[in-house]
């Protein structure tokens, strides 16, 4: 069952037990206070005839049943002079004999017998089927001899509104459920709506429909879940798309890395395999021994280069406080054959960071540059203040790098040349290397280049004393 029809049942179940139990008490009150009022209306009409009665049977001498009947019939007809047409009773003796009755065929004597044998102050009732009538005992006294006077009374009138009540309200009732069901189920309906909006966003969402979001302005609780829902599918979604990229990334990672090792084991292998089928001319074993010890050198530096990098991604390197002077004079001894190329300018500041792998991040910078400009440019180590930020940077005259590849360029083994080209060295891991030593010492690489003119890299460094 829908939470909206469960909704309906319990603000219309409760109005109508309501209205059920209210309209019946109300009624039976009302026919018990009317059964009542006949009942004392009767009482006070029945004592003005027992009295008439007992005036008019009281010189009547032994056990006489004649006389009695005749006086009953002389009785009846001065009350029929008088208007009394509706006069129903019975005179019973002590043992149950009727002396005189007017009473309508339909009414049993058992029942008559019974409300004498019970004795007064008992209202009896008899459904005949058509007739409701109300049966009323006492005895008249001060006579000869026992006798009991019965009257009957016509309540029909008393049934028949009690019943014209429970239709009425029955009807009214119906009316009122119907009108509270629809005005329910509409409340219901509005209620729900932003918990039907929710239902949809789900199913949408858990479907892959990364788009989806619940617009609910209900002012209320139901608002604020859905503003949190939208909040848990944004970040949900922030997630997926993290976690996509990231699948992609390790892909292009595994590909590469096969790739990485496939190209100097096939060539080791097939110099090794060269060697191994027979004699050669010494200096063909010399080029393929050669070859065979560059490509493990090769393998070698690629294994170092990536325990660098799973080490880094684990983070905890040690500071020091060290001179950014005696950094770039690290880097420029590393680098003989670039000597001439490597220019120094702007502040030197004392820096908390690791020297060894602060050098290592702007060596491998330096690495890229010269690799990509291949016509011996100027390269420029610097250090100033950009935007309230000191900055240390490697700027080249090169190529430069297309602004949809400049992201890219920070994955494992990610070349701008497609071909894998050796020819410029380097297995792709410099400037990843350079992003984890980065985020090791807090902070982040940033690059910038336009095609013709060049690239800059550089890091903003927070923890920096006075410059010197």
């Amino acid at each position: 069952m829908k939470f909206a029809h469960k909704l309906t049942l319990a603000i219309v179940l409760p109005l109508c037990v309501a209205l059920s139990v209210g309209g019946t008490w109300s009624i039976h009150q009302n026919f018990l206070e009317a059964l009542d009022t006949a009942v004392r209306t009767n009482s006070s009409a029945q004592m003005r005839q027992r009295y008439a009665l007992e005036n008019e049977l009281a010189d009547v001498q032994g056990d006489s049943a004649n006389e009695i009947y005749t006086r009953l019939c002389t009785y009846e007809q001065e009350q029929r002079t008088l208007g009394e047409e509706g006069l129903l009773f019975t005179v019973m003796g002590e043992n149950g004999a009727v002396l005189y009755s007017t009473m309508p065929l339909d009414i049993p004597y058992r029942e008559q017998q019974q409300a004498v044998t019970t004795g007064e102050d008992r209202v009896f009732y008899v459904d005949t089927g058509a007739t409701k009538y109300q049966l009323l005992t006492t005895p008249l006294r001060g006579l000869s001899r026992t006798m009991w006077l019965v009257n009957v009374y016509d309540v029909t009138a008393q049934f028949a509104e009690r019943d014209r009540q429970v239709r009425q309200h029955l009807t009214l009732e119906g009316a009122a459920l119907v009108l509270a069901g629809a005005a329910a189920a509409l409340m219901a309906r509005l209620l729900t709506r932003p918990l039907h909006q929710l239902e949809l966003a789900s199913r949408a969402l858990s479907s892959g429909e990364q788009s989806a979001r619940a617009d609910i302005h209900s002012g209320d609780e139901l608002e604020q879940l859905g503003l949190t829902f939208n909040h848990m599918a944004d970040n949900l979604t922030s997630q997926m798309q993290a976690l996509e990229k990231e699948s992609a990334r390790q892909k292009r990672f595994v590909a590469a890395f096969t790739h990485e090792l496939k190209t100097p084991m096939t060539a080791i292998l097939g110099y090794a395999d060269l060697l191994r089928k027979g004699e050669q001319a010494a200096d063909k074993r010399h080029r393929a021994a050669g070859y065979i010890y560059q490509e493990a050198i090769r393998l070698e530096t690629l294994g170092q280069e990536l325990l660098q990098l799973f080490g880094l991604e684990q983070g905890g390197i040690t500071r020091e406080t060290v001179q950014l002077s005696m950094v770039w004079g690290d880097v420029i001894r590393s680098l003989p054959d670039l000597a001439g190329r490597l220019t120094v300018e702007g502040q030197d500041p004392t820096l908390r960071a690791n020297r060894p792998l602060l050098g290592t991040l702007l060596r491998n910078l330096v690495l890229n540059a010269a690799a990509a400009d291949t016509q011996g440019g100027n390269i420029r180590l610097w250090c100033d203040q950009r935007d309230g930020v000191l900055c240390l940077g490697v700027t080249d005259t090169g190529p430069g790098i297309p602004a949809e590849e400049l992201e890219k360029l920070r994955e494992p083994f990610y070349r701008l040349d497609k071909s894998r080209s050796r020819k410029n060295g380097g297995n792709g891991l410099g400037l990843t290397i350079c992003e984890y030593i980065a985020q090791a010492h807090g902070t982040t690489l940033r690059m910038e280049s336009e095609v013709g003119k060049g690239t800059t890299v550089w890091i903003p460094w927070e923890e920096a004393e006075p410059c010197v």
